[in-house]
């Protein structure tokens, strides 16, 4: 998702280079197939190119290359492609009469130096410089017509970028609101151990430590593998634990094959915070949370069910570590609309789904 500098010049510099031979070779093949109706005049009435019609074709094809790139030139410097139709169609159309009629004398020129009749009849010449127009003005529409593509092209890929660099600058934002409640719950838990039960502090220190590391590593990837993201959720589970001692009994049901399947870092983990903030904590007797991750066809299935009830009457879900809204939007922003949290009430427990595809993600740039 990331946007590199040096990628970015290398697709320009790429994209310039290749328009460049586009545009000789396109005035190759249009001037040549032009002026190449002379070898196939001579074909059809001498049997052969003869070859004053070789030079002369050469000679014009040179010439028409040379004076559209000039026409191109003064294009580009005078900012017309870019300047407002009404304004410059006029001057367009007076250049490609100027390009005609000067297309015009320089085959009569050419015809009249290899030896040829030169017909100076005003029909004729009128005839050619017409023809000669109508070539121009395609040779300036199909110009123009790549020039628009073109620029609708890098606009497209700089508002692509732009938008991916938002993403993740959202992303990085909502992974930095983790918050740190049950840290301080956990401390306090552990203070409370140190001098009754030394060892389990000692044991619940190493786990927060883990559970700080891991996050902090972990949280700034796009996505993880489950195993590293229950890593996340067993340390903060035996941490909880020791804080609600037998209010608290927990069970992770994951699917063989799954292990190494990917998901958002801190999601699930956020949905067992707040089963057990929520949930949990608000019963006297505790209760149990209980996580079931599987594959139904080509989609994950993240399952979390507490003991509890979910209150469906408030507006929005209260944020808990990085919140349900935020993991949310998360899940938009890496799966588009095939990204899903939902929470409800089920059986006299609450149950949060997130579902998501398999191998798909959102195509950002």
């Amino acid at each position: 998702m990331k946007i590199h500098l040096f990628e970015v010049l290398t697709t320009l510099s790429y994209t310039m280079t290749k328009s460049k031979w586009i545009y000789w070779l396109m005035q190759l093949l249009g001037w040549g197939s032009v002026f190449s109706l002379g070898f196939i005049g001579d074909i059809a009435t001498e049997g052969y190119v003869l070859d004053t019609t070789i030079y002369k074709g050469f000679i014009s094809l040179a010439f028409a290359i040379v004076l559209t790139h000039v026409f191109r030139t003064i294009l580009v410097k005078k900012n017309w492609l870019n300047a407002p139709l009404d304004k410059t169609t006029p001057l367009i159309i007076l250049a490609n009469i100027i390009i005609a009629i000067t297309l015009t004398f320089f085959n009569k020129l050419i015809i009249r130096a290899f030896g040829g009749d030169v017909n100076y009849d005003f029909v004729a010449i009128l005839f050619t410089t017409l023809f000669f127009f109508v070539l121009s003005l395609i040779w300036t529409v199909l110009y123009f017509s790549y020039h628009f593509l073109t620029k609708s092209r890098k606009q497209e890929m700089k508002n692509l970028q732009l938008e991916s660099s938002q993403k993740e600058s959202e992303l990085i934002n909502l992974k930095n609101q983790l918050n740190p409640h049950f840290m301080f719950n956990a401390m306090n838990s552990i203070r409370a151990l140190i001098d009754d039960e030394p060892k389990q502090a000692k044991l619940s220190i190493t786990q927060l430590a883990n559970l700080l590391r891991n996050t902090l590593n972990l949280g700034r990837k796009e996505l993880i593998t489950f195993d590293e993201e229950l890593k996340i959720v067993t340390d903060y589970l035996k941490l909880e634990k020791v804080r609600f001692e037998e209010r608290l009994e927990y069970d992770l049901q994951i699917e063989e094959g799954l292990n190494q399947a990917l998901v958002p870092p801190l999601i699930i983990q956020t949905l067992i915070e707040n089963a057990i903030k929520h949930g949990i904590s608000k019963k006297v007797n505790g209760g149990n949370v209980c996580l079931t991750i599987q594959k139904k066809e080509q989609n994950i299935w993240i399952e979390v069910t507490n003991d509890g009830v979910y209150d469906t009457t408030k507006t929005s879900i209260k944020s808990t570590g990085i919140g349900l809204e935020n993991a949310k939007k998360r899940l938009s922003i890496i799966y588009g609309t095939n990204g899903k949290l939902t929470i409800q009430n089920k059986d006299d427990k609450v149950k949060t789904t997130i579902t998501y595809p398999l191998n798909k993600l959102k195509q950002m740039i």
